[in-house]
């Protein structure tokens, strides 16, 4: 697949017609309100404020949304609300967690209904674990797919693909592999978060997957790089398109 821009993707729509004046005006003001969309998703998930966030910026009328990890994938307004705001810390003291958005591809249907894009992200996950700190480097990238509600971007499906996440006082070379403990949890499989929990004494809390799978394999010295998420390209309608 080869991913490029030319200037008839900017004349037209990717339905095949010459945009309008007031289409384009459009299209421009829709991808800002997409990014706006895509770095709230950060800033509540930086106050742990994920109730709010999922009342204020996912679709809700819209059949089949979703949250995918590297393993795990919840799929539906329940479980994405088991995971998401029930899996929260219980103790929030002391907890840190910092995703920035970088790089963003965005791509706006030719029917205007639904929205895609993809963004690279390097950040921190810190907090007190079992008595203990853990502080890490996270490096991921994130798939979105959005649709208009009532005349408002929604996040419809949010997929995580995470390289690593490694202490801050180790290379990431060298601990490839490595889990984050509970505070950061959001990011690791189930299965894999209750060892940690087992292991430092601290009670599950994350909510079990829908579907299970090998969806992204993390960064490892045997890892060949791969254009994971595909960027979107342009699109008429979300039947043409895949789904992140």
């Amino acid at each position: 697949m080869v991913f490029a821009t030319s200037d008839a993707f900017a004349q037209n729509t990717a339905c095949g017609k010459p945009m309008t004046a007031e289409q384009k005006l459009q299209r421009a003001l829709d991808i800002q309100e997409i990014q706006n969309v895509a770095s709230l998703h950060e800033y509540y998930h930086n106050a742990l404020m994920h109730k709010e966030e999922i009342e204020a910026i996912w679709a809700q009328k819209t059949p089949g949304v979703s949250w995918t990890n590297n393993t795990d994938r919840y799929v539906g307004m329940p479980s994405l609300r088991k995971y998401y705001i029930d899996g929260l810390p219980k103790e929030k003291a002391g907890v840190l967690w910092v995703h920035m958005l970088t790089t963003p591809v965005i791509e706006v249907a030719g029917d205007g209904e639904t929205a895609k894009g993809v963004w690279m992200s390097f950040g921190h996950v810190s907090g007190p674990m079992g008595g203990k700190v853990s502080s890490s480097w996270a490096q991921e990238k994130y798939g979105m797919d959005f649709v208009k509600e009532n005349g408002k971007w929604k996040i419809w499906h949010l997929r995580t693909y995470v390289d690593f996440y490694s202490p801050i006082d180790e290379s990431w070379a060298a601990t490839a592999g490595y889990s984050p403990q509970d505070s950061t949890g959001r990011q690791t499989s189930s299965k894999l978060q209750a060892k940690t929990n087992k292991e430092s004494g601290v009670k599950a809390n994350i909510a079990e997957p829908d579907e299970k799978g090998v969806y992204y394999k993390e960064y490892s010295l045997t890892t060949v790089p791969v254009m994971q998420p595909n960027p979107p390209v342009p699109y008429c309608t979300f039947g043409e398109t895949f789904s992140y």
